[in-house]
């Protein structure tokens, strides 16, 4: 019977020492997997956090950027008269300087006559180019008043 007890002795550790080391490590593993699933849930909350204050920051933004838009238009429509009233005064500067011009250079060829001196001839040709200038930059600042009047319709439209 000693035989038997021997016997058993041996064979019961040795059927018994896989199974226990199998639960131990299942459990141990489960003991894992619980853990990680709490990191996982931490990590989703702090992400689903970080969301939250991310789209708050955005509409934020959003808000502050509507309200600066509306600020900019405010000051391109201030901008806008300011700029008007500026090139209509130019306008009418550049007008009168081409008036003078023109008065100037009849003149100048009333005085010469049909022979005018070398200083008089001089003084027509300069009167001339001025407002062959003043005659072109005239014409454009009309094409150019006639643009941004365009473009202040349209805005007005909007």
């Amino acid at each position: 019977m000693e035989s038997v007890y021997t016997a058993l002795i041996v064979a019961v550790p040795a059927v018994l020492s896989p199974l226990l080391l199998s639960w131990l490590t299942n459990r141990h593993r489960r003991q894992e997997k619980f853990e990680d699933y709490e990191r996982q849930d931490l990590v989703a909350a702090k992400a689903e956090e970080a969301a939250r204050l991310l789209l708050a920051a955005n509409e934020r933004v959003a808000e502050a950027t509507k309200e600066t838009n509306e600020k900019l238009v405010d000051v391109a429509k201030v901008t806008g008269v300011i700029h008007t009233l500026v090139n209509s005064q130019l306008t009418g500067s550049k007008q009168s300087e081409f008036n003078a011009i023109t008065r100037e250079l009849a003149l100048l060829q009333e005085i010469g006559g049909s022979k005018p001196s070398e200083r008089i001839r001089k003084a027509i040709k300069i009167a001339e180019t001025s407002l062959a200038e003043l005659a072109a930059v005239l014409a454009d600042r009309a094409t150019a008043a006639k643009q941004v009047e365009i473009q202040q319709r349209a805005n007005e439209k909007i």
